[in-house]
């Protein structure tokens, strides 16, 4: 396609009558402008002007309808440019934020009353998923950001830390290891556990055994968060987890303890996951310093975590 300035040079010769008068009008040299025209016309094959007399150009009956073709493309790239700027400057709009599934419930309340508390007009379009989705859906630009663990680096993705904190024992609080004020891994290998069954997240909590040369016995997976607390309250097994609700209760009533490991594990990483090829948006850096300011300032979740 012929380079956009050339096809406005050509539309000013046209409004103006002439070289010289556009020459006049919109600062260019009159040699660009008649060498403007004569790219146009070699370009497409037409007789756009006819020369009427000295400085002063018509056009012909196809240059007249080229000419407001042309016009129409300059006025919809004029648009395009008013939105796309706004596109960049706009700190109100809907983000795509994607976030890794366990967390949702914790996390994205946190941030929906902060937008609200600051009288932020940003709206959420939250798409709850896996560690592996999570990254999909950023490299696929489904998503704009994303908040989740860093277990699963991908390349693509540049991820900053918010929260940083251990895992914990979920146990019944009939179960007599409750009583304690930290349970270690040894005092589980003999128990059965309740494992949360999503990619990577399963890795994780059995790295915390396999580091200690120790192997859990699995006796339930599954993919809920909901349901591994159920499974723990009618003492089916522990669990280990990193996030934990206020309530100490599970659906049945059964009350549940969480217990701080004793063990030195890896912390898990909770923050901003964005691709690096991506240029963030003012709406979507405005979200991000949200999050910082809520998470990492403010702590707001530490309710949320089980501290040693």
């Amino acid at each position: 396609m012929l380079a956009f300035r050339q096809l406005s040079y050509a539309v000013a010769v046209a409004e103006y009558g002439g070289v010289k008068a556009a020459s006049e009008k919109i600062a260019i040299s009159q040699p660009a402008l008649s060498n403007a025209i004569q790219k146009v016309e070699q370009e497409y094959g037409l007789k756009i002007f006819l020369r009427d007399r000295p400085n002063k150009l018509v056009l012909t009956s196809v240059g007249r309808r080229f000419i407001a073709q042309a016009k129409r493309l300059i006025e919809s790239a004029d648009e395009f440019e008013e939105v796309a700027k706004n596109f960049s400057k706009n700190t109100s709009g809907t983000i795509q934020v994607g976030c890794f599934m366990p967390t949702a419930a914790f996390i994205i309340p946190l941030i929906l009353q902060a937008l609200q508390d600051r009288g932020l007009d940003i709206s959420l379009q939250v798409h709850e998923a896996d560690l592996d989705e999570i990254n999909t859906l950023l490299v696929r630009g489904t998503i704009d950001v994303a908040l989740t663990y860093n277990m699963h680096p991908h390349p693509s993705i540049e991820f900053e830390t918010l929260i940083e904190e251990r895992p914990y024992v979920m146990i019944a609080q009939s179960d007599p290891l409750a009583s304690k004020k930290t349970i270690s891994l040894k005092d589980l290998v003999d128990k059965n556990m309740v494992s949360l069954n999503l990619p990577i997240t399963q890795q994780y909590f059995l790295s915390c055994f396999s580091q200690h040369n120790l192997r859990p016995k699995i006796r339930h997976q599954t993919k809920s968060y909901e349901l591994v607390r159920s499974l723990v309250g009618t003492g089916e097994g522990y669990a280990i987890m990193i996030m934990r609700p206020v309530t100490e209760r599970a659906y049945n009533g059964n009350r549940l303890s969480h217990i701080p490991l004793a063990d030195e594990v890896p912390p898990a990483q909770y923050g901003l996951a964005i691709t690096n090829r991506a240029i963030p948006t003012k709406l979507i850096e405005k979200f991000c310093d949200i999050c910082r300011e809520t998470l990492l300032k403010e702590k707001a979740a530490d309710q949320y975590f089980v501290k040693l």
